[in-house]
């Protein structure tokens, strides 16, 4: 059984890559984000407060759920392990391919809590309570935007041209790469960026997660006691 799961993914992957345009502003992780936006924006365009429904509220778990689970997952376990294990060039291809799908996730799963959020609580009838979850479901929104449609580029092409001078310099120790980073200015320029954008990744990151706890604890604030 599992043998045939991996030949249908390998087929369906195969397909994908002979059939879908190439172009960035066609790939799948840039159209969801866009998408995201595009329900929010639609969302907030509302000004009466829909119907609860199991359906609505069933979303919005999804979107806090989800945004929790995986932001958890890849901020305390996913990164560490995959560094130990792996070299620098394969945790970089590991890393750019994972980033797309995990930056993208976010945002749907962002748009999904801030969406169903405002077509519960429209803009105009936020009280403070609401004003302080909605203030922070756009925080969140944001910054998974950001990392998605911007940052995420930046710093997987940045990660791809310091790899690739370390391959020509045959740096494969820290060492080798502390003597790259002292004598190859063009190297020390790359690695500069790349770390500076990668910071601000990883804050934005970070700030979301945040968000994720807090929203977590808004609605156990709002459920019965156990």
């Amino acid at each position: 059984m599992g043998a045939q799961m991996s030949k249908i993914e390998d087929t369906i992957h195969d397909v994908y890559k002979k059939t879908w345009p190439q172009a960035w502003y066609l790939a799948p992780s840039f159209l969801a984000s866009l998408g995201a936006l595009g329900y929010v924006g639609y969302a907030l365009s509302q000004n009466k407060p829909v119907p609860s429904s199991p359906n609505l509220s069933f979303l919005h778990l999804i979107g806090v759920a989800g945004g929790f689970g995986i932001s958890f997952w890849m901020t305390t376990v996913h990164g560490r392990a995959v560094q130990r294990m792996l070299t620098r060039q394969d945790f970089a291809t590991v890393q750019s391919n994972l980033s797309d799908v995990y930056f993208s996730s976010t945002a749907v799963l962002a748009s999904l809590s801030l969406g169903t959020f405002l077509l519960r609580h429209p803009l105009k009838t936020w009280s403070k309570e609401a004003t302080n979850l909605g203030t922070a479901l756009f925080v969140a929104l944001a910054t998974a935007e950001v990392n998605s449609l911007i940052l995420n580029s930046w710093v997987t092409n940045l990660m791809f041209d310091r790899n690739n001078i370390e391959f020509l310099q045959a740096a494969k120790t820290s060492d080798d790469v502390e003597r790259l980073i002292r004598n190859d200015s063009k190297y020390r320029i790359v690695n500069n960026k790349f770390n500076l954008f990668n910071s601000i990744s990883m804050v934005s990151s970070l700030v979301y997660h945040g968000i994720q706890w807090y929203h977590l604890f808004f609605l156990a604030d709002k459920c019965l006691v156990l």
